[in-house]
């Protein structure tokens, strides 16, 4: 009779083990790939907007275009959220539960307030476009896709921050293990950067 083989021993899945986390290295080297990765999705896109105003200044002098007020209060809330999300990780590393998630809270709410008051400012946007349709020019068009481009990655941001509330709830963050804090924190930084690098772009060269 032939000996039965003894069966083949399975690799180890560490993923999932009880208490298993993520390498610091890895997950910071991943969302630097994924920022690398946007930023030249909105570089192209600033750079291609650039490229047509210079091409229109002949027909719309500089100062000839009007970006809605709404675009301002914008970018004061964008540069607040970036103090709150700092402060959260700042209170997370000090093991300042309560604190942390205040600051946490107060960052979502300026993100979702943010795309509030971005929504008409957009349908402002359409509509001066609609109003230079006629002379085929589609500067407010791409000022809005630009716009709605920057919003969408805001709306996942808010989407990231609700995760991040809702295992802060659950008392998962401490001063060891805050990195997904760190990781939100970095991506709504980013967003600020983008945003400013837009806003700043169409006010001086309107």
């Amino acid at each position: 009779m032939s000996e039965e083989k003894p069966p083949k021993p399975q690799p180890l899945n560490y993923a999932l083990k009880p208490g298993f986390h993520t390498p610091q290295r890895t997950g910071a080297i991943g969302m630097y790939l994924f920022l690398a990765s946007l930023f030249m999705l909105f570089a192209a896109g600033l750079f291609g907007y650039v490229i047509i105003r210079i091409h229109t200044v002949s027909k719309f002098a500089p100062g000839s275009l009007h970006l809605p007020e709404g675009l301002w209060i914008s970018t004061v809330l964008v540069v607040i959220g970036s103090f709150t999300i700092q402060r959260a990780v700042h209170e997370v590393r000090r093991e300042h539960q309560q604190a942390f998630r205040h600051w946490l809270g107060a960052t979502l709410i300026i993100a979702i307030v943010f795309v509030i008051v971005q929504a008409p400012s957009m349908v402002l946007l359409l509509q001066r476009q609609h109003v230079m349709a006629g002379q085929k020019i589609a500067l407010y068009g791409l000022i809005f896709v630009l716009v709605l481009l920057h919003a969408a990655h805001v709306l996942g941001g808010i989407i990231a921050l609700l995760r991040t509330g809702q295992q802060a709830s659950r008392g998962v963050y401490d001063h060891e293990h805050f990195q997904p804090v760190r990781h939100v924190a970095l991506y709504w930084h980013f967003l600020d950067a983008v945003w400013l690098a837009m806003f700043f772009t169409f006010l001086l060269m309107g």
